[in-house]
Parts: C-alpha cells; structure tokens; sequence
C-alpha cells in the first residue's frame, strides 16, 4: 500500500540527498584507494627488514656432537702372579757381632758347601716325590732352625729358572726379618686369615727367590695353624706361583704345637738338631709328635763337634 503524504516528502528528499552524497564519498575511497595502497607498498619498501632471531634449542633437545671413534684394542693381560709379587732387591751386608751369618756372604767357608749339597739332595727328594712344601724346626729352642731355613733358601735361589719361596710362620719369635735385614710389609696374622692377599704380603727378591716376613709375635699362632684357611692359603700360593718348593720356618717342635697343628698341609719336615744341646731322646720325642704319617725329610746337625765332617743328614 502505498502513501502519498506532502509532508512526508521533504524527507524522503533529504534521504535521497543524504545517499547521493553518500555514494559520492564511495567514489572518492574508490578511487583513492589504489593510491594509497602504493603509497604503503612505497613505505613498506623502505622501511628497514626485520631480522627474525634464530630459534635455539633448549639444552636438553640440542642434537649431541658425534662422539669420536674409538680405537679398538686388544684387552691387556696382566703379567703372572710371580711378577707381580713386590720387588726389593735383597741388599746383603756382612754380618756385624751379634748377627746371623749368612752362607752367600761367605761362598767359600765349609758352612757353604754344606748347604750347597743340602739343597741339592733336598730338590732331589723333592722332584722324585712331587712335594713342595717343607716345614723346617727343631726340637727345642736355639738349635738353628731360622738360620737353616735362611741360608737354605739362600742356596737354592742360585740355582738358575728356580723359584722357591720362604715364609716366616715361627708366629712365636719370628726372626727371618732381623736376619735379612728386611722390614716386613704386613702381619703374617693376616695372610694365614685371608685378611690380606699373598700378593700384598710377599716380597720378590730377584727372580729366584720370594719371602713372606713376620711383623711380630701373634699370641694366636696354634688356633692359625689349625684352621683351614692357612692351609688354603698354601693351596693358593702353589697353583699360582708354581714354585719349585717352600720352605716354612716353625717354632721348637718339643715347646709349641704348631707343627703339630699345620703338620697336614706340609709335604715333609726337616728337622734340625743342635749339636751341642740335641740329645737322641728329643729326635725320639719329636718323631712321635709328628707321628708315622709325616715323612721325616733329614736331620741337620747344626753347631757339630768334630770338625771337618758334614753336618747335615737327608
């Protein structure tokens, strides 16, 4: 339906005047507005470029270097226990009053030759019977036990491609120490308890010749003796050592029950006899401590009374 007001007319006029000035204004933004558009290309042109920082990765995601080849190698061996044993070299001085006399100091006394002889029946026996260890002791104090266990394992060190080793197991007064002029490096207490290694205990005196020394008096020395692990320790020392024999320094036979208590894991006993103080009756008497089991390897006859005869019996 359709209205024909008079009054209405003035302002539908004005609309239309409104909307023609309206579109008049499209046209100017019409036809200003590729201007402008090159005006802001122009600015955009020149305006300097901005240069975006580079996006580092965090720490933990950066990309690690390439790790260097590694060159490949043989895995090392470690040289036998024998060369790996601590090595001194002996440093023999001669004897000053009071000290034991030992036979490499004095090659050409009678004393030498004994002992020379001595050692080669004794690694003769040895050999024919496949033994290595022997127990050297007398059978009372001060009849020379040490000092033929030293100047016997002296003698067999020369011997060339040998190896013999000689351990101080007289707990009750060691002496091998004091007769060699060597300090010890540990306590045979703790050898004989598998506390400490016979790699750490021993000490290589040249290539022929390996000593284990005692710090000290052990008060336990008997209940040692008779436990499993000192002789599991002599077990050890022969597999891995390989030695020719070993020679094991004991107290008096007569006084102590070591021998007595070790005599198990011993191969034979040497016994030495004091010429001056040994009677028959205490060779009978050891005989019977060490029983019909254990083989009696020689007597020695140490400080003999008749000059010129050999003091010794294997």
């Amino acid at each position: 339906m359709a209205y024909h007001d008079k009054r209405l007319a003035p302002k539908w006029d004005k609309a239309a005047d409104m909307r023609d000035q309206d579109d008049g204004m499209d046209d100017d933004r019409t036809e200003n507005r590729p201007f402008r558009r090159k005006a802001a290309l122009i600015a955009e042109a020149r305006r300097p470029a901005k240069v975006e920082p580079e996006t580092v990765a965090p720490r933990s995601q950066a990309k690690p270097a390439p790790e260097p080849a590694k060159r490949q190698t043989l895995p090392m061996t470690l040289p036998e226990p024998w060369l790996r044993l601590h090595h001194t070299s002996l440093g023999l001085r001669l004897p000053q009053k009071g000290r034991m006399p030992l036979v490499n100091l004095f090659r050409g006394d009678p004393a030498a030759k004994a002992f020379d002889v001595m050692r080669t029946r004794l690694l003769q026996t040895l050999k024919a019977k496949g033994w290595t260890r022997v127990a050297i002791a007398a059978p009372t104090e001060g009849c020379g036990a040490t000092f033929t266990a030293v100047n016997l394992a002296l003698s067999m060190a020369r011997v060339p491609g040998s190896r013999t080793v000689l351990l101080d197991m007289n707990m009750r007064d060691p002496g091998i120490a004091a007769a060699l002029d060597m300090p010890a490096r540990a306590d045979m207490r703790g050898l004989l308890r598998g506390e400490t290694s016979y790699l750490d205990h021993l000490i290589r005196c040249g290539d022929t010749l390996a000593i284990g020394l005692g710090a000290g008096p052990v008060r336990d020395a008997s209940e040692l003796l008779h436990s499993q692990t000192a002789g599991a320790v002599l077990d050890e020392m022969q597999a891995e050592l390989s030695p020719d024999v070993i020679l094991c320094d004991m107290p008096a036979v007569l006084a102590h029950d070591d021998l007595a208590a070790f005599v198990d894991s011993v191969d034979g006993v040497l016994l030495v006899a004091d010429g001056t103080m040994t009677t028959s009756e205490h060779v009978r008497r050891c005989e019977q401590v060490l029983g019909v089991d254990v083989p009696l390897l020689g007597v020695v006859l140490n400080r003999g009374r008749e000059a010129g005869q050999e003091n010794y019996v294997v």
